[in-house]
């Protein structure tokens, strides 16, 4: 992982100093798809997931250093989740083989969750023509945020502070506190993975892309594969298709006050 985040730190910085040299050009696009999704780490060791399908619609920038190098960040629009294996969990059952009164606590797991984010990917590619067009594959970085979501019938969203996650999470420390003797190292793992597990708003992670540009049948159509693997403990695996289309680089983009990476040269 530090690998990967340091060459895409040396390749941003060389991007970054050739924004000066004029041969620099943008050109702006959009995009829409499919996206293959499920929760992993500690989620899916407590849960068991499978992948769930969803969309995803936004737009991009791609910013060409030079011939072959360029940088391409994008504003998406992404629907992720999970599916997971369904069933329930059993908590206290040692305690409860010990002392009858201490209750058994079952909890009842949703079959499947939904959360829109808010997605910000950041591409480095490098590009070489294959056929009648032009081949981009490319490491990034990117960050995410969930502005709604369901967990199941019933559930307040995802991320809410009533979510079904922190309601469980609430119910199991209560228990805890309510039945005064020590419980197996099970369950108290399970309860440290509960906590690890409740999905958060924010994600963030490492992804790997390949775009495919008709670059001489019809120059600015592309198609996109894509995965992205978050570093969080609820965190997405997320793989994603794409098409769309990227304009031309117009005079448009030019302004009196730059010269350097909006500068019009066809």
């Amino acid at each position: 992982m530090k690998k990967i985040g340091l060459f895409l730190s040396l390749l941003f910085f060389y991007a970054v100093t050739a924004f000066a040299q004029n041969d620099v050009k943008v050109r702006f696009g959009g995009q829409v798809g499919f996206n293959m999704s499920k929760w992993a780490g500690d989620y899916e060791t407590l849960y068991g997931t499978s992948f769930r399908m969803g969309g995803n619609l936004g737009g991009l920038a791609e910013i060409q250093v030079n011939q072959k190098w360029s940088i391409q960040p994008e504003l998406m629009l992404s629907m992720e989740g999970t599916k997971t294996d369904g069933g329930s969990i059993k908590f206290f059952e040692k305690a409860h083989k010990v002392d009858p009164e201490v209750p058994v606590y079952k909890v009842d797991l949703p079959e499947s969750v939904s959360a829109m984010y808010i997605k910000v990917p950041i591409w480095v590619l490098y590009s070489f023509s294959v056929g009648p067009g032009r081949l981009s594959p490319g490491l990034g970085v990117y960050v995410a945020w969930a502005f709604t979501g369901k967990a199941g019938d019933g559930d307040e969203g995802t991320f809410s502070d009533n979510s079904y996650y922190r309601q469980v999470y609430e119910n199991l420390q209560n228990h805890y506190k309510d039945a005064e003797q020590d419980f197996s190292p099970l369950d108290k793992h399970n309860m440290e993975m509960w906590d690890k597990s409740i999905p958060r708003r924010f994600d963030y992670g490492l992804g790997f892309k390949a775009i495919y540009e008709l670059e001489k049948k019809a120059p600015g159509l592309f198609g996109s594969l894509g995965v992205t693997e978050g570093l969080t403990g609820a965190y997405n695996l997320n793989l994603g298709f794409s098409v769309g289309y990227k304009f031309k680089y117009n005079k448009w983009l030019r302004t009196r006050y730059n010269t350097g990476i909006l500068e019009y040269n066809p």
